[in-house]
């Protein structure tokens, strides 16, 4: 069988070219070669507003001098010249750094040479339909939205990106990846007397088989149904009662949970300032969460953050941050990693050829050991089944108050403290016919709430998507949970609102 040739495999030369020149100057480097190709659609109540498409070829160097010394140069032309110039300057850097006694950092000498080659094999790739047949199913997707309710405006956000990675270092290193993804984002706003309400649906990807398939469509339209609902039913709802409650929340809250107010923490390159780190040291062995619980963090092939290799030419690893409660590991990237006390996983991670890597998560989890089965996808579990399972397992009482958390709306988290302020998108005070309150603050610290998880309900469900913002840069991030993971009340974990219900 032949192997598919990428558009970077023509760049062979480019890195002989950084190689020879390298061990000429007797520097090490790190060459990153990029080749995204991007297509997004917006159309806003069956109008197409905008359609875009987007190249970006290029690369950036990083060089090492012998003693450590670093400095970084990137353009948006590939080819062997303009390699040589960008090694030259990035040199003229790290020695600019040395006179001014910076920084300086060894561990890319420590390296051994690794070769890799990983090609996600796509049903319906980039190419595979034309603009005009793209625009058509997402005007028919946007319209059939639309018609719901007259009470609702639609916008659907459509992207599809084509990416392929070349990373090579002095030492041999040669790696070849690709990171496709895609997906289709609803926003929905209900107006009625006055009154507005927000919800969202998404369904991320790696081609276009978000658009083609039959199964991802009806994934797609069962969940933007639900959240057309919810908006509507929220122009009625009250405010929930202020305080701290025993609560339940979906797997999008709990990604958001693990990746902003965990995930973040459990990076190297900040365990100076974070709440996982004593003196900068990460505080390995240590019991962080509820005996049943572990985070974990890693590529999963086809999913929307997918990255199998870093920035740096090593290989991703799945990272067991907290295995049974237990902090285990952190997210080790090579520059960082030996001082916060932790092992390199291949953490680092680039928005962009022009930018310089950060130890970043792909897909974080929470998993809960002896989680309950149940039947039936994630969208079919509405609010009033919920209750059901929660008394038929005896995790809840008849007449006990428990609030169902539902949606993740962003929010800011401290991690130096831990602590989180998140929004939600609706509020359901469960029972045989729950109800609905309007969104309110979630917030506390991360420690409390991973201490009182006393349950997983249903399979995994990964794939709550995002972008991960961080000194400027942003990457596709994703994960999840349980279906649902319920929440002991705890007086350090509260939920907004007004002073009454």
């Amino acid at each position: 069988m032949t192997e598919e040739r990428l558009r970077v495999d023509a760049d062979q030369n480019v890195v002989e070219q950084a190689r020879n020149l390298a061990k000429e100057l007797g520097i090490g480097f790190i060459l990153r070669i990029q080749d995204k190709k991007e297509t997004m659609v917006n159309i806003n109540n069956g109008a197409t507003e905008e359609i875009a498409t987007t190249s970006l070829r290029g690369m950036g160097v990083q060089v090492f001098t012998s003693q450590g010394y670093t400095g970084f140069a990137s353009s948006d032309q590939v080819g062997v010249a303009q390699v040589k110039v960008l090694i030259r300057q990035a040199l003229r850097l790290g020695e600019m750094v040395k006179e001014a006694s910076g920084e300086k950092n060894t561990a890319v000498f420590s390296l051994s040479p690794h070769q890799e080659r990983r090609v996600v094999k796509l049903k319906n790739p980039y190419h595979s339909l034309t603009l005009n047949q793209i625009e058509e199913k997402l005007q028919k997707i946007n319209a059939n939205l639309g018609e719901i309710d007259p009470r609702l405006s639609v916008r659907t956000v459509f992207r599809v990106v084509d990416e392929e990675w070349r990373i090579a270092r002095h030492d041999g290193t040669d790696t070849i990846f690709t990171t496709p993804r895609s997906f289709i984002f609803n926003a929905f706003a209900a107006k009625e007397g006055g009154k507005t309400a927000t919800t969202y649906s998404n369904l991320p990807g790696s081609d276009l088989s978000i658009l083609v398939d039959e199964e991802e469509s009806e994934k797609l339209r069962q969940r933007s149904i639900n959240a057309a609902k919810l908006s509507l039913n929220l122009l009625g709802a009250g405010a929930v009662k202020s305080g701290s409650y025993k609560i339940v929340i979906d797997y999008a809250l709990a990604k958001g949970l693990a990746h902003e107010a965990f995930g973040h923490a459990a990076e190297t390159d900040g365990m100076d300032s974070s709440i996982l780190g004593r003196g900068g040291r990460m505080r390995l062995g240590e019991m962080v969460a509820a005996p049943e619980v572990s985070i974990i963090d890693g590529p999963v092939e086809g999913d929307y953050s997918y990255q199998p290799i870093s920035a740096n030419g090593i290989p991703r690893q799945e990272v067991r941050i907290v295995e049974n409660g237990i902090l285990q590991a952190g997210l080790g990237d090579l520059f960082s990693a030996t001082a916060a006390g932790v092992e390199v996983t291949g953490a680092g991670r680039v928005e962009s050829c022009h930018h310089l890597p950060l130890a970043r998560m792909t897909n974080i989890r929470i998993e809960f050991s002896t989680a309950i089965p149940i039947q039936g996808e994630f969208e079919e579990i509405t609010p009033e089944r919920l209750y059901q399972i929660l008394v038929e397992h005896k995790l809840m009482e008849e007449g006990e108050e428990i609030l169902y958390l539902t949606g993740f709306q962003g929010g800011q988290v401290n991690p130096a403290f831990g602590n989180f302020v998140f929004n939600c998108s609706g509020i359901y005070k469960l029972g045989p016919k729950p109800v609905l309150y309007r969104p309110a603050i979630f917030s506390g610290g991360i420690l409390s709430v991973l201490k009182s998880v006393r349950a997983g309900i249903g399979p995994l469900k990964i794939d709550a998507m995002g972008t991960c913002g961080k000194m400027m840069q942003g990457v596709p991030s994703s994960g999840g949970a349980h279906y649902f993971l319920l929440l002991e009340r705890n007086p350090e974990i509260t939920i907004g609102g007004e002073a009454g219900e």
